[in-house]
């Protein structure tokens, strides 16, 4: 007895199989192509903190050299053998051997002299009566002194780079290019290869301890507080009535900056000023302001940094423009008088500051900000930039500033 639906159900399998099949191989190709691609970008950064760890071990090595030179005299040297962990290939030891000459170049009181030797990496056959041996050049000792008489050289080097663990390690040696092939010179530097490059300079080689005070004081700014030296500029709103406008006020300050965090996001300041016009005023001022980061989370040492700040201060003015903040009008007499010295009158105010400031490396800066000073309201001879019901801004300010 026949059973179609068994026939049937047996030919919608078959369908199924056929359509799924394919788009299950396509995933799976994606799946694999997706774990190359991230095998490869591993691998990359791997390679690249590599080549970073070796340049610092190679710094380590010469900066040695120059505290303690390896020779007395200047001795001409083959970079006999460079090896690299397996699978990074002669890109990188290349590279390294480019670090290396630049280095030494840069440090001739190492008295160490880099000589040409195309031999080292060459295939070479040599024959005697015990036999005929086919090497690289860098592994017969016949050849390496074959190659030590034609550059002149007296010295061979040999530079061992291996991954051990989480530590990157650089085994050097000097062998002399003769019968006995001495080794005249050995050191093994290691490097973990999860901890930074200090990144030193070819020019300024320094010790690892001395790098990592530099970048620490580089982060850091030379400590949680700076010294600003301002130069400040006020200028009050003109009135609309028939007041006389108040001459702008020029101020110097100078004080203290406190770093509230290490990533200076947060900062406070505490400022004393002084101004001085001949013929028109004379004053004091105190000034506490408190800074916030805008741009990031924390000081970026390459790029500028804008930060807002909010502040007041107490300022006191002298002089015949310390006339112009009274409640009234003052005459040609009280104006002639004060700058004659036959009237002496000081004004203190209080002001509120709301403002930007733009710094570049925490060295120099550039602000903008608004004032209110509502003991000033009631002065005919002070008008407001704008009036927002509960207070006025009656002055705006731009400074430059240099810190220390």
């Amino acid at each position: 007895m026949k059973q179609p639906w068994l026939t049937t159900l047996l030919v919608l399998a078959i369908v199924t199989a056929s359509i799924w099949s394919p788009s299950t191989r396509a995933q799976e190709r994606t799946d694999d192509e997706l774990q190359r691609a991230q095998v490869e970008a591993l691998r990359k950064q791997m390679a690249n903190e590599l080549h970073l760890q070796a340049f610092d071990l190679l710094d380590e090595l010469v900066y040695a050299w120059t505290k303690a030179p390896p020779f007395s005299v200047d001795t001409a040297v083959i970079v006999a053998d460079v090896t690299v962990p397996l699978g990074f290939g002669s890109g990188l030891e290349a590279l390294i051997e480019n670090h290396l000459t630049d280095l030494l170049l840069k440090h001739p009181e190492t008295h160490a002299r880099l000589a040409h030797c195309p031999t080292c990496s060459a295939l070479t056959v040599h024959s005697d009566k015990t036999g005929t041996v086919v090497a690289r050049g860098v592994d017969s000792p016949e050849a390496l002194k074959q190659a030590g008489k034609a550059t002149g050289a007296a010295q061979a080097l040999f530079l061992d780079f291996e991954a051990e663990g989480s530590a990157l390690v650089l085994r050097a040696r000097l062998t002399t290019l003769d019968d006995q092939l001495t080794i005249t010179f050995a050191r093994t530097l290691s490097t973990s290869t999860t901890s930074a490059a200090l990144l030193r300079s070819g020019d300024h080689l320094v010790s690892a301890d001395d790098a990592r005070q530099e970048y620490l004081d580089a982060l850091q700014q030379r400590g949680p507080i700076n010294v600003p030296v301002r130069l400040q500029l006020i200028q009050f709103a003109q009135t609309e009535g028939g007041g006389i406008s108040m001459v702008p006020l020029v101020w110097v300050q100078t004080g203290a900056e406190l770093n509230l965090s290490q990533a200076r996001d947060w900062s406070g300041s505490l400022v004393v000023g002084g101004t001085w016009i001949p013929q028109l005023y004379s004053g004091l001022m105190l000034e506490a302001r408190v800074n916030r980061l805008l741009t990031g989370g924390a000081v970026s040492l390459t790029h500028p940094n804008l930060y807002g700040f909010v502040g007041g201060s107490l300022s006191m003015i002298s002089g015949p423009a310390s006339q112009l903040l009274r409640d009234d009008i003052p005459t040609i007499a009280d104006l002639l008088a004060s700058a004659t010295g036959a009237t002496i009158q000081v004004t203190a105010y209080p002001a509120a500051s709301l403002g930007l400031d733009l710094r570049i490396g925490n060295r120099v800066g550039a602000a903008f900000f608004v004032q209110a000073t509502p003991t000033l309201t009631g002065s005919p001879n002070i008008g407001s930039y704008f009036d927002f019901g509960i207070g006025k801004i009656q002055s705006i300010g731009g400074e430059v500033s240099l810190w220390f």
